[in-house]
């Protein structure tokens, strides 16, 4: 999902102006080359958007939305069936120990946002068994290359189509696409460990026990691959 080049300009132009290419790239902590290459190009990601306006003050979601394509995101906080997909799962099940010796989670204590598998179990919680077929027919994005994306990066545009299709707010997909973090799509800081230490006890043992089979699996194909090594 890219921003062409005369909007971007255009926007350089109100925010930075008279700043240069080097400069902007110092200032967002983005390699030069990228960052003339996207633009001269017409193909500037928004995470670029997003790291330009950081480096000059600016609010990064305010920015983002000066864009047509995201004119519609406005802050939030995560929806109560896609929170668990932001907290990691060495942090979900140390919350749920908390829970079963009826002790208070506290939010340091569950790891950052985002997270190696992040997209896939936010897609998860998304499912309802159609979303596969939903993206293929609406975004043209086959289930071989959703596959990939859920387990690197997520595509912006996928994201959002994924919140759209789940209702969830599409603040949270930009956290999963890694454009935004939780704090600059307006999350209450508290917001995991709050929705760990309110969700019912039996939703939240469900959810460790489906982390727990997925860890289980990784584990065993590790030592299938390990002994196949000798």
């Amino acid at each position: 999902m890219k921003l062409g080049r005369s909007e971007v300009q255009s926007w350089l132009d109100a925010v930075a102006p008279g700043i240069g290419f080097v400069r902007l790239a110092q200032l967002s902590g983005l390699p030069r080359l990228r960052l003339t290459q996207q633009v001269g190009r017409g193909s500037v990601a928004p995470s670029t958007i997003t790291a330009i306006a950081r480096g000059l003050d600016l609010d990064p979601l305010d920015e983002l939305t000066r864009f047509q394509e995201f004119a519609s995101i406005t802050t939030s906080t995560p929806a109560p069936n896609e929170i668990a997909a932001f907290i990691p799962t060495a942090g979900l099940l140390q919350g749920t120990v908390h829970r079963l010796n009826s002790e208070t989670v506290n939010e340091t204590e569950l790891g950052e946002e985002s997270y190696d598998h992040l997209a896939l179990h936010w897609f998860d919680c998304a499912d309802d068994g159609n979303l596969r077929a939903h993206i293929q027919q609406t975004l043209g994005v086959a289930q071989p290359t959703l596959w990939k994306m859920l387990r690197s990066r997520l595509r912006e545009d996928v994201a959002l189509e994924i919140a759209q299709y789940a209702s969830f707010p599409l603040a949270s997909a930009l956290v999963v696409s890694g454009v935004l973090t939780g704090a600059e799509a307006g999350w209450d800081p508290e917001c995991r460990s709050h929705w760990l230490n309110t969700v019912p006890l039996g939703q939240l043992l469900a959810e460790s026990e489906k982390r727990l089979r997925e860890v289980g699996k990784q584990v065993r194909s590790l030592e299938t691959f390990e002994n196949h090594l000798g």
